[in-house]
């Protein structure tokens, strides 16, 4: 890779953050944050995702806590400034695909979507944290979410506590990144697999 890029410096910068500061969050990166999600591409253009964004204390407090059997709860959620809750609505095309290929293609167009979100919140200096440990019928049912509507995750957003204006790195020509290696919020980065356990070329060795 020969030019510097933006979309590798925020890949690159991206960290789970679960500490964040009391910096609320401007409305226009909030809206550029949800509209990155409302762009992502999805299978036949369904845009099944569907987004809550949550803001009120007392609500905040109760997803810190829908967790299954009430076990490893996250009451670090509550002090992020807000949490998105990801649905999917799954629509008629997806629905027959699903019964003919079996696949769940609505999540995946989710999981597109909610990593557009993270991407861009990082760029905006933003902290994100994708949570996958929850109590989905417990927070349909609190957040009036319809029957048809398909709880896949949540999403913490916020200035993280360390270094809350702290600006993304410049645009990197070297996207590699190295275990412990300092991203957004300080948080070091996490050993990843080389290259040759996960990529493939003609046909697994």
């Amino acid at each position: 890779m020969t030019q510097p890029s933006h979309v590798f410096a925020a890949i690159r910068w991206r960290r789970s953050v679960r500490t964040y500061s009391p910096r609320p969050i401007e409305q226009w990166k909030l809206d550029l944050v949800l509209e990155a999600a409302r762009l992502a591409p999805s299978s036949t253009n369904s845009q099944p995702w569907r987004i809550i964004v949550v803001r009120d204390l007392a609500a905040k407090q109760v997803l810190a806590g829908a967790t299954p059997g009430g076990l490893r709860r996250h009451p670090w959620m509550v002090n992020a400034p807000a949490i998105l809750i990801l649905c999917a609505e799954k629509s008629k095309t997806q629905r027959f695909c699903g019964q003919v290929v079996g696949k769940d293609y609505h999540l995946v167009d989710v999981g597109i979507a909610g990593e557009h979100i993270c991407l861009a919140a990082t760029e905006l200096g933003l902290g994100t944290c994708w949570v996958g440990w929850i109590h989905k019928r417990l927070i349909k049912k609190t957040f009036h979410i319809p029957a048809l509507w398909d709880v896949v995750c949540l999403v913490t957003l916020g200035y993280p506590a360390q270094n809350p204006g702290a600006e993304v790195p410049p645009a990197s020509a070297e996207p590699r990144q190295q275990a412990g290696e300092v991203g957004i919020g300080d948080v070091p980065a996490r050993e990843r697999y080389p290259p040759k356990k996960i990529i493939f070329f003609e046909k697994v060795e």
